[in-house]
């Protein structure tokens, strides 16, 4: 195994020395909570497609595809691919609404604005799968740091991973949304730069040649091979959890105006497009050229490492790093707003001062930041972290809240007994599969759950009888939805 030279080492360093920097700078210009949870709706187009990018792929999608296609091949690319286009569609079809009824009402968390819909009860139960899925969403991004630090480093993966945690959890808590938005321009080039313009050719000329892939077996050209019920089920629960993902909201809250929510989307997703197939390339490139990697090691980490040229290597790993803090900033401001502001602010103490409220963001992101890490200790598996947190969104939110914008017969009972149930049936689905009970629960807990919701949202939404609140708030949004369409 490579090392690497002084030269990578000091642009990793001075990478984490700049990260903490722009950190304290975020928090002294950090003056109301809109700023911390939202940079105080200003984006552009261009920061909000770097946004996107270097949040939705994130340390886990470069790092976890590239060692899936060192293990599978094509087929390792499938992940990255569904966000692509998962982050068009929801670009095309849901960022206008978003942003248009964000302003009217006055919401710049995803919960308020299904609370807007339905009401407190039902919100709470958007807060809880919020949290729980932007907490697997952070575990699976401290999971790829402390792969890639161990193997840049030769460090133990435990100590590198905790080093790792400590870093990104700082960062977030101090800097929140605005942090990320100094950043993302720098790291939406590292991560193009060293994934697609010099990753592609880099690894081909680590192999000897872009003909050289072909001396991989057959099996690595399947595009199934990872398992099409797999597939699908990752395929669903992706695209359905941009519609249910706090993180998706908070991107076209932050956007100054409409057009700019919905082009930055559909611009991210030609750059996660390019990544899924510069990740999946560079995997399948380390496994011809250095075929016996160790299990646990980054293959992406390692083939940078190894072959890449000295600097270039160091600026390569960093545009890593950099998406995977980033990512990691987005889930923690996320579960920081869940408790400060759909919580606290809305529920428990809705007379509170914003600089309050801002300092409890501060400390939940530290919170939630640890419970991150613990989990990811726990479940040391980047895709399977992923699919749980994917499963508890799409499966429970998502017909509650695409349906409720666009038909106006759903009522608030409709909505919260689809998602307590989904998410009762998901649980008892994970809980069977895990005790070996085989039989329906070897099924793949999104389906009953997406079932359960599906069956009971429409037919208590067809059958049932609205309130006059129900009816008043129907008119709100569907009316909203219907004028974009």
């Amino acid at each position: 195994m490579g090392s690497l030279s002084v030269i990578d080492i000091v642009i990793v360093v001075g990478y984490f020395a700049i990260m903490a920097l722009l950190g304290l700078v975020a928090y002294r210009r950090n003056k109301s909570s809109e700023d911390y949870f939202v940079a105080g709706k200003t984006l552009g187009t261009f920061s909000l497609a770097a946004m996107w990018l270097s949040s939705w792929i994130g340390g886990a999608s470069i790092v976890g595809t590239a060692t899936d296609g060192y293990n599978l091949g094509v087929s390792g690319g499938w992940y990255v691919s569904i966000l692509a286009l998962g982050t068009f569609i929801f670009g095309i079809t849901f960022t206008r609404i978003t942003k248009r009824l964000g302003e009217k009402l006055k919401s710049v968390t995803y919960p308020q604005l299904i609370t807007n819909r339905y009401d407190g009860k039902t919100g709470i139960v958007v807060v809880v799968c919020c949290f729980l899925a932007n907490i697997g969403f952070l575990a699976s991004q401290l999971v790829a740091l402390g792969s890639m630090l161990s193997t840049m480093t030769g460090w133990g993966t435990a100590n590198c991973f905790l080093l790792g945690a400590v870093i990104t959890i700082s960062y977030s808590a101090i800097g929140g949304l605005l942090a990320i938005t100094y950043t993302t321009w720098v790291q939406f080039i590292l991560i193009v730069l060293g994934t697609v313009v010099l990753g592609i050719p880099l690894a081909a000329k680590a192999m000897g040649g872009f003909g050289q892939i072909s001396a991989l077996p057959p099996e690595w050209f399947d595009i199934g091979r990872r398992g099409w019920p797999t597939i699908i089920a990752l395929g669903v629960s992706s695209i359905f959890s941009f519609y249910t993902s706090m993180d998706s909201y908070t991107r076209c809250f932050a956007a100054k105006d409409e057009k700019t929510a919905r082009n930055g989307a559909i611009w991210a997703s030609v750059g996660v497009l390019c990544i899924a197939f510069g990740a999946t390339y560079m995997g399948m490139a380390a496994r011809v050229a250095i075929p016996d990697l160790p299990a646990g090691n980054s293959a992406y980490a390692a083939l940078v490492v190894q072959f890449f040229p000295k600097g270039i290597a160091g600026m390569v790993l960093v545009g890593v790093l950099a998406a995977i803090m980033s990512t990691g900033v987005v889930c923690i401001n996320c579960c920081s707003a869940n408790v400060s502001m759909d919580i606290y602010k809305d529920r428990i103490n809705p007379n509170a001062s914003d600089t309050t409220v801002k300092v409890l963001g501060i400390v939940s992101s530290l919170v939630a930041g640890i419970v991150g890490t613990a989990l990811a200790w726990w479940k040391y598996d980047i895709v399977s972290l992923l699919l749980l947190a994917f499963t508890f969104q799409a499966a429970s939110l998502f017909f509650p809240t695409v349906l409720g914008m666009f038909w106006k017969k759903p009522t608030k009972k409709a909505a919260f007994a689809s998602m307590v149930a989904s998410i009762l049936v998901v649980l008892i689905w994970l809980c069977g599969d895990a005790m070996g009970m085989g039989g329906i629960f070897a099924i793949d807990a999104l389906w009953p759950g997406l079932l359960t919701s599906g069956v009971i949202f429409i037919a208590m939404s067809a059958f049932g009888k609205p309130t006059a609140e129900d009816i008043l708030k129907a008119e709100i949004f569907c009316g909203k939805s219907e004028k974009s369409l």
